[in-house]
C-alpha cells in the first residue's frame, strides 16, 4: 500500500456488538459507525484508494463485518440512485417550467401591458435559477458522491488487527 496514494480508515472496536444496530436482525451498521466511516472517506484525495482497518482487542466475526460493509454500500447506492433521479427530474422540470413561464410572459406582455408587472416572469426566473443551481452545485456533488461509493464498493480493502490496545483515539 502506497501511503501517498492510499487512505487507511482505522476503526477501533471495543465490543463487536457496538458496530451493529440493535434494532435490526440483519448485519446492519450502527449510524455512528456509518457516520464515522463516511466522514473519514469524504476527506480522501481524488487519487487515493480507501482501506479500512478494524482494530480490536478480541477477534471479531470478519465475515459478518464484510457482509455488513457490502450491505451498507448496496443501501447507500440505492439511496444515491434515488437522489440522483429526483435531482435530474427536478432540474428538467424547473428548466421546462421556467422556460415556459418566461416565454409566456414575453408573448403575453405584448398584448397585455399589465403583465409586465406580474409575477409570471419572476416565477419563471426563479425556476430557471433553481435548475441552474442543480446543474452547478447539486450534480457535481452527486458525481463526487458516486465516485466515492464506487471506490468504496469496488476497491475496498478490509484489514483486521487484534490484540492491540484500543484506548488510543482512531486516526486515519
Amino acid at each position: 500500500m502506497d501511503s501517498a496514494k492510499d487512505m487507511n480508515i482505522r476503526l477501533v472496536v471495543d465490543d463487536e456488538e457496538s458496530l451493529y444496530t440493535k434494532y435490526s436482525p440483519d448485519n446492519e451498521f450502527d449510524e455512528a459507525v456509518k457516520g464515522y466511516i463516511r466522514a473519514k472517506a469524504l476527506t480522501k484525495g481524488e487519487h487515493q484508494s480507501i482501506s479500512l482497518t478494524v482494530i480490536s482487542k478480541e477477534p471479531i466475526d470478519e465475515d459478518r463485518f464484510r457482509a455488513a460493509v457490502s450491505d451498507w454500500i448496496a443501501d447507500e447506492r440505492a439511496v444515491f440512485q434515488k437522489i440522483q433521479r429526483d435531482t435530474i427530474r427536478m432540474m428538467i422540470g424547473m428548466l421546462v417550467l421556467g422556460s415556459v413561464m418566461v416565454i409566456l410572459s414575453l408573448v403575453l406582455e405584448q398584448h397585455f401591458e399589465v403583465l409586465k408587472h406580474s409575477l409570471i416572469p419572476i416565477f419563471g426566473a426563479l425556476a430557471l435559477s433553481k435548475a441552474a443551481e442543480s446543474m452547478i452545485i447539486t450534480l457535481p456533488v452527486n458525481n463526487a458522491n458516486k465516485r466515492l461509493l464506487n471506490e468504496m464498493g469496488e476497491h475496498r480493502r478490509i484489514n483486521f488487527e487484534y490484540g492491540l490496545k484500543t484506548d488510543d483515539s482512531p486516526q486515519s
